[in-house]
């Protein structure tokens, strides 16, 4: 069973970091926009990888986009958008 079929909850956080390195900032560029140092930047992602699966940022990339397409199909019945780097959202569902 892969990752994506595990049922995985993310921190606003975690979301957050990951929006980020979506939108292909780099960690530096993360921590500014967060308020965070690169360093804690980089072992937050870190920790996020192996809670996920994968080895590097282009599978957390690939990854994040199948998270967030399924996690809005449940809560919407429709894929939402992906909120910019750094935007405030509601983390329910």
């Amino acid at each position: 069973m892969s990752r994506m079929d595990q049922k995985i909850e993310l921190t606003a956080t975690e979301v957050r970091l990951l929006q980020c390195l979506l939108s292909g900032a780099s960690n530096k560029q993360i921590g500014h926009v967060l308020g965070k140092s690169e360093f804690t930047v980089r072992n937050q992602l870190a920790v996020v990888f192996q809670k996920i699966g994968v080895v590097n940022r282009m599978q957390a990339a690939f990854w994040f986009r199948a998270y967030w397409a399924a996690r809005e199909e449940r809560a919407f019945g429709t894929s939402v958008p992906l909120p910019a780097c750094g935007a405030d959202q509601r983390m329910g569902a």
